[in-house]
């Protein structure tokens, strides 16, 4: 990691009571951000919040405790690294994965001055062994990983939160007051979220052994995709993208559908629609001009394409 980031410890905040919240300040120089945790039995939730700062500005931490993580960006967002695991991966509102990196430095790198809010949920291995093999044996493979001490990354095919994920991650911190009533109500939520994530992967045909590509493949592949968020109003071309990220157009097109679950066009033309969707949501701007600003050539086209996806058309989504 560079030597100009700033470095941050948070591991004593796992010494903490369990069943109670611990409210903390980021032990950050030049950052406004605050957060709240709880430990109950093998889980966890961490909600942290930087509020402002530098624009760039960058912080590092190692991850000592082996825990798996489900991650939720719920506003801002920021570029995210893992030694040998993920190469400055955009993590923008509506966005999700669930990733196991053991022993490994981890650097967040802001971007803008808006600053970024996540909701991470920590299961410990053996946990998390025993959910995948019990309730989800079509990612079985991933307990395989997680039993050998093995770093992986699935990002969740969706770029926004479904109802039901929005009203869990809403009811997380509303809990009753007597500590045992507490740590059922924490307990519950968190696996309501290991379930809708499960599902979502499942449901994307999403599951891949990470065997089957090479780390520096999944790099390639991952910063493809990073690029792609970037430059959504004017993507590159294929043999472009391909020259970006340093691979043939065969392993592209190929390590893209294996890895992401879809075609490089079939993303980007998903995330076109998901932007679309959060800025009719937003009220800036009118449909035509929505449309006309992510590359449709006729508001018509527009709406087929967000009906389809969405099952409403875009004058509905206001209603």
């Amino acid at each position: 990691m560079e030597p100009s980031a700033h470095t941050a410890a948070f591991s004593d905040v796992w010494r903490i009571p369990e069943g109670e919240i611990h409210q903390y300040r980021l032990p950050l120089p030049d950052v406004s951000g605050s957060g709240k945790f709880i430990v109950c039995g093998d889980m966890a939730i961490a909600d942290g919040n930087v509020a402002a700062g530098p624009s760039e500005y960058s912080w590092q931490h190692y991850n000592e405790n082996a825990f798996v993580e489900l991650n939720f960006v719920m506003s801002g967002q920021l570029y995210q690294t893992h030694e040998g695991l993920l190469r400055r991966q955009l993590m923008e509102q509506g966005y999700s994965n669930m990733l196991f990196s053991p022993g490994s430095w981890e650097k967040n790198e802001l971007s803008g001055n808006k600053g970024f809010h996540n909701l991470g949920v920590h299961i410990r291995p053996e946990k998390m062994m025993a959910l995948l093999s019990s309730y989800a044996p079509e990612l079985e493979s991933l307990a395989a990983k997680i039993d050998k001490g093995e770093p992986f990354v699935i990002h969740s095919p969706a770029a926004y939160f479904s109802p039901q994920l929005q009203h869990v991650l809403g009811q997380l911190w509303t809990m009753p007051v007597p500590p045992g009533l507490r740590r059922l109500h924490i307990e519950t939520q968190v696996l309501q979220l290991f379930c809708l994530q499960c599902a979502a992967l499942m449901a994307a045909d999403h599951v891949v052994p990470p065997e089957t590509l090479r780390s520096a493949d999944r790099e390639r592949l991952h910063h493809a995709r990073t690029y792609l968020l970037e430059h959504l109003l004017c993507p590159p071309t294929l043999s472009e993208l391909a020259g970006i990220c340093g691979l043939n157009e065969f392993k592209l097109k190929k390590g893209f559908r294996l890895l992401f679950g879809q075609s490089v066009f079939g993303f980007v033309s998903n995330e076109r629609l998901h932007t679309a969707r959060q800025q009719i949501l937003q009220g800036d701007h009118n449909i035509s001009e929505i449309a006309y600003g992510l590359g449709y050539t006729h508001p018509q086209h527009f709406h087929r394409a967000f009906k389809k996806k969405f099952g409403m058309t875009p004058g509905a989504l206001l209603k």
